[in-house]
C-alpha cells in the first residue's frame, strides 16, 4: 500500500512538472505568435502612411500640372494632370484597403475623399475656364485660393493619420517588448519551479523510503506485543479467514468462555458459532464489510453446551500469515442487554401510566367543562319553556346565556381538536392576506359578547400597516384564547391591553392584563395540555388554551413570550412573519 503511494505521488510530481513545462512553452509560443502578429500590424502601419503620402504627392502632381499649363500654355502639362486625376481615385481605395482593421482611421479617410473630389473638380474647373478665357486671372487666383484652403484642410487630416498611425507603432512596439520580457520570465520561473517541483519529489520519496523502513522495524516490534496481548486480553479473540471463514487462531479466554478446545476451534468456520436462524444475516454482514473500517456489531453465539450468548463483536481487517482475515474480539453482553430489556419495559410501563393518567384528567376536564355550559343551556330553556309572561329583556338574556354557553362549548371542542391535529400532524397551514385591524377589532367585540366580561378591553394599532399573510383560523384561536385567559383571570372593572404592532417583516400581538399572574414553577409547563397554575382557584379552565397557541404559533413560523408577576398581571407577546 505504501510503495503503491510512492508510485503514485512519484507519478502525480512528473506528470505535474510535465504539465507546467507544456503550459510554459504554450505561453511562450502564444506571446511569440502575439509579437508576431504585432510586427505584421506595424508593417501595415507604414504601409497606411504610405498608400496617404502617395495621395497627397499625387494631388500636389496634379496641382503643379494645371499652374504649368495655365502659366505656360503647354499641353504637355495636361498629360501629367489627366494621369494625376485618373490615379487618385486608385491609391485613395488602397488606403481604404489597408485601414480595413481601424474604424477610426477609415472614417478620417471618408472625411477626406469629398475634399479630395473638391480639389480635382477645382483643378478641372480652373483648366476649363483657362481654355476659355486665358485672361481671367482674377478667377484663377479665387480658384487658387480655395484650392489652398482645401489642401490645407486635407493635410490636417493626413497629419492625424500620420500621427494616431505614430502612437499605434509606438504602442505596439511597447507591446512586443512586454510581451517578450513575460515570455522570458514565464520561462525561466517555469523552469524553476519544474526543476523545485521535482527535487521536491525525490526528497519525499526518500523520506518515504526512510520512514517506510522504520515502520517495518518498529511493526516486527509490534507483532511480538500484539502475541502478548493477544493472549492476554480479557475478552474472547479470534481470527478468522475471509474466505473459507476459518478460525485461524484463538485465545484461552475464548476457549474458556466458549467450552470448545483449541483444536475444535481450529476446525471450525464462524458459521458453527452462530444460531442457524442467524447465519445468513451475518454472513450477508460479514460479505458488505469494508476493509478500512472498524465494525461493531451485536451478535448471538452459541457455546459448546449449546448455551446461547449476546456479544458485541468489535472487528477489523488484517493480512494474518498473507492471507485476509478478520480479527474479532467478543464482549460478552447478555447480562447487559437483559438489564436494558427490563429498563425498556420500565420506561414503557411509566409512558403508558403517564397516558392513563393523562386520559383520566382529558375526560375529567371534559366532563366538568361540558357539564357547566349543558347545565346553562338546559335549565336556562326550561325557564323560557315555563316563563310565558316574561318581558323580552328576560328572555333575550336567558338566550344569550344559551348561546355563551354554546359557544363555550364550540371553542373547547375547537381546542380539542385543533390540538388532536397537531399531534397528528395533519393541521394544515393556509396563509392568506388579511387585514390585521378589522380582524382585530371583530374579535374583541366576539369575546366581550360571548364572555360578558366586566372588564375594558382596550385595543392599540400602532403602525399604517395592516395586511399581512396569515392562517385566519389559527390566528383566532391565538387571540381568542390569549384574550379569554386575560379575562378570566383578571379582576372585574380592570383594563386589558391589546396592541398591535405591524412592519414589512412581522405582525407582533401583544396582551396584557392585570390579573393573578404566573409564578415561576408553573411557568415550566406553561404550554403543556392540561396544565393549570397553582393559584387560579375556583376558576373554570380546560388547561389547553395555551398549548392550543404555542401549537398555532408554530405552524406560523413565530414565537411566543411571557412576562409575568404574581398579583400584578401577565403580557403574552407573539411575533408571526408577515
Amino acid at each position: 500500500m505504501k510503495w503503491f503511494l510512492e508510485r503514485k505521488i512519484l507519478t502525480v510530481g512528473f506528470a505535474l512538472a510535465v504539465l507546467i513545462l507544456t503550459v510554459v512553452n504554450t505561453i511562450s509560443y502564444q506571446n511569440t505568435a502575439k509579437v508576431f502578429s504585432r510586427q505584421k500590424q506595424v508593417e501595415a502601419s507604414y504601409e497606411v502612411l504610405q498608400k496617404v503620402r502617395d495621395i497627397l504627392t499625387t494631388l500636389r502632381d496634379a496641382e503643379r500640372a494645371r499652374r504649368g499649363y495655365i502659366i505656360t500654355g503647354k499641353e504637355s502639362y495636361l498629360e501629367t494632370y489627366n494621369t494625376a486625376v485618373q490615379s487618385i481615385n486608385t491609391e485613395f481605395n488602397e488606403a481604404q484597403n489597408a485601414t480595413a482593421n481601424n474604424q477610426n482611421q477609415r472614417r478620417k479617410l471618408n472625411l477626406i475623399r469629398p475634399l479630395i473630389i473638391e480639389r480635382v473638380n477645382l483643378i478641372k474647373t480652373s483648366i476649363k475656364l483657362y481654355k476659355q478665357n486665358k485672361s481671367d486671372t482674377k478667377t484663377q487666383i479665387a480658384l487658387t485660393d480655395k484650392g489652398l484652403m482645401l489642401h490645407d484642410e486635407i493635410w490636417q487630416i493626413i497629419t492625424q493619420i500620420e500621427n494616431e498611425e505614430q502612437l499605434l507603432l509606438q504602442r505596439r512596439r511597447a507591446e512586443s517588448e512586454q510581451s517578450f520580457h513575460f515570455t522570458t520570465i514565464m520561462t525561466i520561473a517555469g523552469f524553476c519551479f519544474s526543476f523545485s517541483l521535482l527535487f521536491s519529489v525525490y526528497s519525499l520519496l526518500q523520506a518515504q523510503i526512510n520512514k517506510r523502513q522504520q515502520l517495518e522495524k518498529v511493526l516486527r516490534e509490534s507483532k511480538k506485543r500484539y502475541r502478548k496481548l493477544f493472549e492476554v486480553n480479557p475478552h474472547p479473540l479470534w481470527v478468522y479467514d475471509l474466505e473459507t471463514l476459518k478460525f485461524l487462531v484463538v485465545n484461552e479466554v475464548a476457549v474458556k468462555q466458549y467450552g470448545y478446545s483449541q483444536a475444535e476451534f481450529l476446525s471450525m468456520t464462524v458459521k458453527n458459532i452462530l444460531p442457524p436462524e442467524d447465519v445468513s444475516s451475518v454472513m450477508k454482514r460479514i460479505y458488505q464489510l469494508s476493509s478500512t473500517i472498524k465494525q461493531t456489531a451485536i451478535e448471538r453465539h452459541k457455546k459448546q453446551d449449546g448455551t446461547l450468548i449476546d456479544v458485541e463483536a468489535i472487528s477489523h481487517e488484517l493480512i494474518f500469515r498473507g492471507r485476509r482475515a478478520r480479527l474479532v474480539l467478543a464482549r460478552d453482553i447478555t447480562i447487559e442487554k437483559q438489564a436494558r430489556e427490563a429498563e425498556e419495559i420500565r420506561r414503557n410501563l411509566e409512558k403508558e401510566l403517564e397516558l392513563r393518567e393523562l386520559k383520566t384528567r382529558f375526560f375529567s376536564m371534559v366532563s366538568h367543562e361540558f357539564r357547566t355550559p349543558l347545565s346553562t343551556i338546559l335549565i336556562s330553556t326550561q325557564v323560557l319553556e315555563n316563563s310565558k309572561d316574561w318581558s323580552e329583556e328576560k328572555k333575550r338574556k336567558n338566550l344569550q346565556r344559551i348561546q355563551s354557553s354554546a359557544k363555550t362549548m364550540t371553542q373547547l371542542l375547537t381546542d380539542i381538536l385543533t390540538l388532536s391535529r397537531a399531534e397528528a400532524g395533519k393541521l394544515e397551514f393556509k396563509p392568506h392576506p388579511l387585514n390585521l385591524e378589522n380582524f382585530c377589532y371583530t374579535i374583541v367585540e366576539d369575546i366581550q359578547f360571548i364572555t360578558g366580561s366586566q372588564q375594558d378591553i382596550i385595543f392599540l394599532h400602532q403602525s399604517l400597516e395592516k395586511i399581512a399573510c396569515v392562517d385566519e383560523k389559527l390566528l383566532r384561536s391565538i387571540i381568542t384564547n390569549l384574550l379569554d385567559n386575560a379575562i378570566k383571570y383578571s379582576p372585574q372593572n380592570s383594563k386589558i391591553y391589546f396592541t398591535l404592532t405591524k412592519d414589512k417583516e412581522q405582525a407582533i400581538f401583544q396582551i396584557q392584563d392585570q390579573g393573578i399572574g404566573i409564578s415561576q414553577e408553573d411557568r415550566e409547563q406553561l404550554y403543556q395540555a392540561f396544565q393549570r397554575g397553582q393559584n387560579v382557584g375556583d376558576v373554570s379552565g380546560t388547561g389547553l388554551g395555551l398549548a392550543v397557541v404555542k401549537k398555532c404559533v408554530e405552524l406560523h413560523g413565530g414565537s411566543i413570550n411571557v412576562e409575568s408577576q404574581l398579583g400584578v398581571g401577565t403580557t403574552f407577546t407573539v411575533s408571526l412573519p408577515s
